[in-house]
């Protein structure tokens, strides 16, 4: 692979050399001291693969040379340096066709070059085909983004690599679940570009919220959600399926084109309810409509959340209301929950031996089982000895 590198300097070329050699063994790497000005110049010359571009200065004149050379050479990867990551940075280079902004430190653009060597390594072997779960409210307030989000992060906690996108693209709030660090992209963010929509750009645009766990968050604003396209996200879906192995999907109570793209793509669908009948009364008609789409009874499956015992509306009665066998009863139990929302922090950490986590765990298990830690051949043996007798005894 030929990476052309520019920077201002020979010197800092020569610095930026040294940082990347040994990124990848196929990686040959073209000096060239200048600007956005010689991007052009460099692309048409030198028919490179990867482009890192360290500007001596972005001002307005550098962008329109920039957007430019980009736009004879849409399908070409830059990597550009800057210490400004503002998000109107951010959403320009994305709109130019910029594939990453890095801050230049060492360790972040090598991360960058390797990611993008993996990539196009990636594309000669298996692609990855991660599970898609997507995760249903009958009626808001059902706990159906408390769920996806714990599952994610449970399913994370075990090595899995996740992806948790918030399909709720009006009022969607997972992000708040998992992390209290604001994001500088969105879905909406994303969805503007369809050619650039792979698995590269998809996890570079998301957050990373906790080891193993990628979070794309639904737009700040419901407007901004009018201009994403139902294509948009069955691309952004499939991106995720072959970067992930688990793609959590937490799904909006207002079914429209956009979020069935996602629905379509999952194996399966979690529809949650409360032992409620307005609950009961708005999961018999989503029911309903989701099998006239074509989804199939073995897709659907029956969540009861805020789970007791003695209730006006038993799970029994939401059972044979919506003929369907719940296939999860998660427990009320507010004060572990409203914690673990109230401060980013998955259930199941702060309180493990609840039994709202032990409910979050039980459908991980289904997914990822835990590793039970090996204890020996001779763990679960009870050893029986004849008993000994003394002298005086016999």
């Amino acid at each position: 692979m030929k990476l052309t590198l520019i920077a201002g300097t020979r010197e800092r070329v020569a610095e930026l050399v040294g940082q990347l050699s040994g990124a990848g063994d196929d990686v040959l790497i073209d000096g060239v001291v200048g600007s956005a000005r010689e991007l052009a110049a460099a692309i048409e010359g030198s028919g490179p693969d990867l482009v890192v571009l360290d500007p001596i200065r972005l001002g307005s004149i550098e962008r329109i040379e920039l957007e430019r050379a980009l736009a004879g050479a849409p399908a070409l990867p830059l990597i550009l340096l800057s210490p400004d990551r503002s998000p109107e940075l951010l959403l320009w280079a994305m709109r130019v066709g910029v594939r990453e902004v890095v801050n230049g430190g060492k360790d972040e653009l090598r991360t960058a070059v390797e990611r993008h060597v993996r990539r196009v390594a990636g594309t000669r072997t298996t692609v990855r085909q991660g599970r898609v779960i997507a995760f249903l409210p009958a009626k808001g307030g059902s706990g159906a983004t408390f769920l996806a989000t714990n599952t994610a992060c449970a399913l994370a906690a075990r090595g899995k690599r996740v992806a948790l996108i918030d399909l709720n693209l009006h009022l969607g709030d997972a992000a708040l679940f998992v992390t209290e660090a604001q994001p500088t992209q969105t879905i909406a963010d994303l969805s503007k570009d369809l050619a650039r929509i792979d698995g590269t750009f998809l996890e570079t645009g998301m957050m990373q919220a906790r080891p193993n766990l990628w979070v794309l968050p639904a737009p700040e604003s419901p407007e901004a959600a009018l201009e994403i396209r139902p294509e948009a996200i069955e691309k952004i879906v499939a991106a995720a399926r072959e970067r992930f192995d688990f793609v959590i999907l937490d799904v909006g109570r207002v079914l429209e084109a956009s979020g069935l793209r996602g629905l379509d793509a999952a194996e399966t669908i979690y529809l949650v309810v409360q032992l409620t009948l307005p609950f009961v009364h708005d999961a018999k008609r989503l029911k309903k409509m989701l099998r006239s789409l074509g989804y199939s009874r073995d897709k659907l499956r029956l969540v009861i959340n805020r789970y007791e015992r003695g209730t006006d509306v038993s799970s029994g009665d939401v059972e044979r209301a919506l003929g369907m066998r719940a296939d999860l009863r998660v427990p009320n139990e507010f004060a572990p929950v409203a914690f673990s929302i109230n401060h980013a922090v998955p259930v199941f950490e702060h309180q493990p031996r609840s039994a709202v986590s032990r409910a979050v765990l039980e459908l991980a298990d289904r997914y990822a089982p835990a590793v039970v830690p090996n204890k020996g051949l001779l763990s679960g043996l009870t050893l029986r000895f004849p008993k000994l007798t003394s002298a005086h005894e016999a």
